[in-house]
């Protein structure tokens, strides 16, 4: 039972993830680009889970947060050279890291 009851939600998962991964392009190109962007920073979060981080937090914080070790200032830089050359914003993994510290403080 207990099987089946993960492959079910194994099977929702994945018809979540079809549905988004279709849906985003059509956000951005023709709806909400906040939507798309929500969708996109939501894949950010999952990718963070799965990788063994939290799930509020994304991929670009922890490599921030984590930056003393090299593997993570490697990826970092990555993800700030991304971010920087599309929407040119500079230092996004910092950005990250303290937007989502200012949310946790609003929270309690």
């Amino acid at each position: 039972m207990r099987a089946l009851t993960w492959g079910l939600v194994w099977l929702l998962c994945l018809l979540v993830a079809l549905w988004t991964l279709i849906g985003l392009p059509i956000y951005a190109a023709f709806g909400s680009g906040t939507r798309a962007w929500k969708v996109a920073v939501s894949y950010d979060q999952l990718g963070n889970v799965a990788a063994g981080g939290h799930e509020d937090e994304t991929f670009s914080s922890r490599c921030w947060r984590r930056r003393d070790q090299a593997h993570y200032r490697a990826m970092g830089a990555v993800i700030d050279l991304v971010f920087l050359k599309l929407r040119g914003e500079e230092n996004h993994c910092e950005n990250a890291y303290l937007a989502e510290q200012t949310i946790r403080r609003r929270a309690f």
